[in-house]
């Protein structure tokens, strides 16, 4: 199946600067993108949220969502602002990188923002990271069964998954899939060179992580919704690592679709 391919804004962020936003949208519209992923790293954005509404209309893109990092006993309150007021998106992804109080707590902020999200539509998607609370996609799925709440799921993000070793990606998909609504790729590579010492973020079709094999496993447990480009620490020329991974990503979806026995050959990860 042929996914919708959105970018994460962190694609913009280098050692030199960050790209205007409005040279983001105009890039990712520009090379057939089909979204975008706007952060707002600690509950303090770089780019203005109040544009968010406009960027279909302006640039033809969907905000695939909105990233949140919450630093509990540090930040709740403010991240709670954000969900009450932000328009313009439907999906939150919430990473947990620290916590002052606890898991207890942690899961009282989960629950305060719930109410939030059926009131105004919204889903939050709790994204698994390494070296975060919400460190891994076990992690995050005991989350889900823990609220059991429909407007409450999980991202996978192949990088992470890969990074953590947390391995059995057939199983790990299996039992992410009833909460399953955002994905997000990267090529990597282990290597203590890489993010956190422990391995790097590339282009889709660089690094030993193989996407095509993972594209096909999302495959297999139905998934046909958006899938996201990382981006962070690729450096060099944006644009061409925009116009590269986007190209890699759509030849995945080519080549399951035309060779489907393929993908059943690395079915036993």
């Amino acid at each position: 199946m042929a996914h919708p391919i959105h970018a994460l804004d962190s694609f913009f962020y280098s050692s030199m600067g960050v790209y205007a936003f409005q040279s983001q949208c105009e890039m990712l519209a520009e090379l057939g993108y089909d979204g975008i992923t706007v952060s707002a790293w600690s509950g303090q954005p770089l780019t203005d949220l109040t544009l968010l509404p406009s960027v279909k209309q302006r640039h033809g893109l969907d905000v695939a969502a909105l990233y949140l990092v919450l630093h509990e006993g540090r930040n709740d309150a403010l991240l709670r602002r954000i969900v009450e007021r932000v328009e313009g998106v439907e999906l939150i992804e919430l990473a947990v990188q620290t916590s002052i109080n606890g898991a207890g707590a942690i899961i009282d902020m989960i629950e305060s923002l719930l109410p939030i999200a059926e009131r105004r539509g919204l889903r939050i998607a709790l994204y698994p990271h390494l070296r975060h609370v919400t460190q891994t996609t076990s992690q995050v799925v005991r989350l889900c069964e823990h609220f059991d709440h429909p407007r409450l799921g999980a991202s996978f993000n192949g990088y992470h998954w890969f990074a953590s070793q947390e391995g059995r990606l057939e199983e790990r998909l299996a039992a992410i899939e009833p909460w399953l609504m955002q994905v997000v790729l990267s090529g990597s590579a282990m290597s203590p060179l890489g993010w956190g010492q422990v391995a790097t973020m590339e282009p889709p079709d660089r690094g030993e992580l193989d996407n095509f094999a993972v594209v096909a496993a999302l495959d297999r447990i139905g998934y046909s919704g958006s899938i996201g480009v990382l981006g962070w620490d690729y450096g060099g020329d944006i644009y061409l690592k925009l116009r590269r991974s986007l190209a890699a990503m759509r030849a995945i979806d080519q080549r399951l679709a035309s060779h489907p026995g393929w993908a059943a050959a690395i079915a036993g990860d």
